[in-house]
């Protein structure tokens, strides 16, 4: 093999190793990649044949199994920042979206809080719930941004805690759409003529995006955390 032929192998093993979306990934390859090219050219210019120089340069990274966890932890890290700034980002145009839809619907707040006279039955606790998942997916992202901050990039463990509190966001995040489907489902069975069918139709479609953006995103992390 030449020496360009045992790098590529080498990054192959690596890259086998590594779970997440190719961007994601094509960055710290390309990092892995330099490096050991660097380490190449500085085993040549030492004197050594270029066989020699590339089984220089590879053992002086380690074991690709070992370099492959060590990338797998950052990037559970990356793509669980990447996963609560959308998520934080998205959250609050959905809820607009939701809000203008109740307010085009003319859904009053006195019909619309489940406490309160009038309420459609049921609603109560999918509110209760629909709260509470939301308070989770907040409290998830908000924690995920903080560990994964420049601040904290040398804290120990936060390539662990950083991926788990993105699952739970991401998963609280499902929830939230789920409970917003069924208090529209509420709302169908008991006065289906008061929603206006265009904003309520533009809430639900940004609604589903998010709910799948946000399953597949959890996904990713949970996969990271193996």
């Amino acid at each position: 093999m030449t020496a360009g032929q045992v790098i590529d192998a080498y990054v192959e093993q690596v890259v086998a190793g590594l779970p997440g979306p190719a961007r994601e990934r094509a960055d710290m390859i390309a990092e892995l990649h330099s490096g050991l090219l660097d380490a190449l050219d500085a085993h040549r210019h030492g004197g050594l044949p270029d066989d020699l120089a590339a089984a220089a340069a590879t053992a002086e990274f380690g074991e690709p199994r070992v370099i492959a966890a060590t990338f797998r932890s950052e990037l559970g890290a990356r793509l669980a920042r990447r996963c609560a700034l959308t998520l934080a980002s998205t959250g609050p145009v959905v809820g607009l979206l939701w809000t203008a839809s109740a307010m085009a619907s003319h859904i009053g707040m006195p019909h619309a809080l489940p406490w309160e006279e009038g309420a459609p039955s049921g609603s109560a606790t999918v509110v209760r719930l629909l709260l509470a998942a939301l308070l989770v997916t907040a409290v998830g992202a908000l924690v995920t941004i903080a560990v994964t901050g420049r601040l904290a990039a040398r804290r120990p463990g936060r390539t662990r805690v950083a991926p788990a509190a993105a699952v739970i966001s991401g998963y609280g995040a499902v929830i939230v759409d789920v409970t917003v489907f069924s208090l529209l489902a509420i709302q169908l069975a008991s006065a289906p003529g008061g929603l206006a069918p265009v904003p309520v139709a533009g809430a639900a479609a940004a609604s589903v995006a998010r709910l799948l953006l946000a399953w597949r995103a959890a996904q990713r992390c949970r996969a990271a955390l193996a």
